[in-house]
């Protein structure tokens, strides 16, 4: 006697991608996604707010000098009656656009070097890894007054002197995890089918580090910040009627008796460090593959 059997289901269930998975693990940790909403609006009131102010932010106003925060002027006015709420996202703007740019600069020219000298090793390695050790022998506010004083006080010159010595660490960071991957099966296999060492590097070793590499970049924004504000608040960034939060946290620390010049700047930034590091904690939980 023979039983009819039913039809059977014998799909496999399907299984997420990888990214789809660091995402979902994102997503349930509220601190980190609470930290990227707050980077995001952050970013859209810098671009926006100086777009749509009736106030411009260099328009001084000789009536309305050093007043309190109001109605008229949500974060007050500095000491040439400017509006401090434009000012403060106009800053935001230069600040971000700064540290964006140059994180981006770090990660590409860091990557690709440390890339590079972890996979060929032997003497290249040696001498790249040598420039590097060279490289961070140079204090940094040194090389910034050094460039300062050939070429003049601007805003490009505050990126160029911030990415070019800041790739150091992720060129190191890289090359060590390189150092382990080109000894896993599927570098070894394309090496002996004859692939050539650059679309290894970038086909094999690069997209491996994609976990390492967006961590260290959710690092490496606010470190560019506080690059940035310290140039500034040296005077060595950008210039007036120009700013940005590290040139106003400067002015508010010399006029501490009206004390929102120092506040706002300085309550930005410490929100802005502190979502950057949650979310940084957050990707870094998200991509552990434990």
């Amino acid at each position: 006697m023979f039983i009819k059997a039913k039809n059977l289901n014998l799909e496999t269930p399907k299984t997420k991608g990888f990214w789809l998975s660091v995402f979902g693990r994102l997503s349930k940790n509220k601190l980190a996604m609470t930290s990227a909403f707050i980077i995001l609006a952050l970013t859209i009131l810098c671009i926006c707010v100086p777009i749509f102010s009736s106030v411009a932010y260099d328009k001084t106003n000789w009536g309305e000098i050093m007043q309190s925060p109001s109605s008229g002027h949500l974060f007050g006015t500095d000491s040439l009656g400017r509006d401090l709420f434009v000012r403060c996202f106009i800053g935001g703007r230069i600040t971000f656009g700064i540290a964006f740019a140059a994180a981006f600069v770090v990660l590409l020219v860091g990557i690709f070097y440390g890339a590079i000298a972890g996979y060929i090793g032997g003497r290249v390695d040696t001498i790249m890894m040598r420039i590097v050790d060279v490289l961070y022998g140079i204090p940094f506010l040194f090389f910034c007054i050094l460039l300062i004083t050939l070429f003049g006080n601007s805003m490009a010159l505050s990126f160029i002197a911030i990415a070019a010595i800041s790739w150091l660490d992720m060129s190191r960071i890289v090359r060590g995890q390189t150092l382990s991957i080109k000894h896993k099966e599927y570098v070894e296999a394309a090496m002996i089918s004859g692939v050539s060492n650059f679309k290894i590097i970038s086909r094999h070793v690069i997209p491996n580090l994609l976990g390492v590499v967006i961590v260290y970049a959710a690092l490496t924004v606010p470190n560019m910040i506080v690059l940035s504000a310290v140039l500034s608040f040296f005077g060595l960034g950008v210039t007036e009627p120009m700013t940005s939060w590290g040139l106003l946290i400067a002015d508010g620390s010399q006029n501490m008796q009206a004390w929102w010049l120092l506040l706002f700047p300085a309550s930005l930034m410490i929100i802005t460090l502190l979502s950057f590091a949650f979310l940084a904690n957050g990707l870094r939980d998200a991509l552990d593959p434990r």
